[in-house]
């Protein structure tokens, strides 16, 4: 995998954690710690992506729940609609 020099300023306390991984030998680098941070947020975010992805089939292929799922969205939008109104004439 190819890898790229980067600048990036992190919380002390961070930098410090990143430093005693190291230290413990744990990890090989502060580099290293911050690409195993990011891989993990990585893949949680795909996993929550392919989570909503799943709901979001699973409503549209039932009837009930899409005709749920949209008298929600509706009230939801009517009551922001009934706060914008408010908050304008305020």
């Amino acid at each position: 995998m190819t890898t790229r020099a980067v600048s990036v300023t992190i919380e002390e306390h961070l930098l410090e954690y990143a430093n005693a991984e190291v230290a413990a030998g744990r990890a090989r680098s502060v580099s290293a710690v911050v690409n195993a941070a990011l891989a993990r947020r990585a893949e949680a975010d795909r996993e929550a992506d392919a989570a909503v992805r799943a709901a979001a089939q699973a409503v549209r292929s039932d009837p009930a729940a899409s005709a749920k799922v949209a008298r929600m969205t509706a009230h939801v939008l009517a009551q922001r609609e009934q706060h914008l109104t408010r908050a304008a004439g305020e």
